[in-house]
């Protein structure tokens, strides 16, 4: 699957499996620069779709759901801290030496498995091996201002 996002220029942020094993949801986060829209994530969607009739991972029926990560795009690897220097992220991480730790802050740089955040209380150095779960925060994509815009119209007619 990941070479047919490729090819498409999109990068699979995230892939989960929820719902029951009779009628599994597919849910597949995609992210490209500058952000997805609707549109691409229609096209991802029907390429997987035409992926997935082939293959036949998932015996029987499924659903299959495309969509951006959304404005708190989840962080993983470290080419990810790399790519979003300078953006906010919110950072989890769990240690014998910290014990559970939420930092939150601007990405720094990422060097070799540590983390530089500039947070409030100063700069942390995280390995990242001690992160548990990350996240950036606040981050608008096309498909979000997109939202707020039906949103707005939604509510303004009477």
């Amino acid at each position: 699957m990941s070479q047919e996002l490729d090819g498409l220029g999109f990068e699979c942020v995230k892939l989960e499996i929820v719902g029951s094993a009779q009628n599994p949801i597919v849910r597949l986060y995609i992210d490209k620069p500058g952000g997805v829209s609707v549109k691409d994530c229609s096209m991802v969607s029907r390429a997987i779709g035409m992926l997935f009739e082939k293959i036949d991972p998932f015996p029987g029926r499924y659903m299959l759901e495309v969509s951006s990560p959304g404005s708190n795009r989840p962080l993983a690897g470290e080419e990810h801290y790399v790519r979003f220097v300078g953006e906010s992220a919110r950072v989890k991480c769990e240690s014998d030496e910290l014990g559970k730790k939420t930092y939150t802050g601007t990405i720094r740089s990422c060097i070799k498995g540590m983390l530089v955040l500039d947070t409030d209380e100063g700069q942390q150095l995280i390995r990242l091996t001690d992160v548990v779960k990350a996240n950036l925060v606040a981050r608008e994509y096309k498909i979000d201002n997109k939202r707020k815009k039906n949103k707005k119209n939604k509510g303004g007619k009477k």
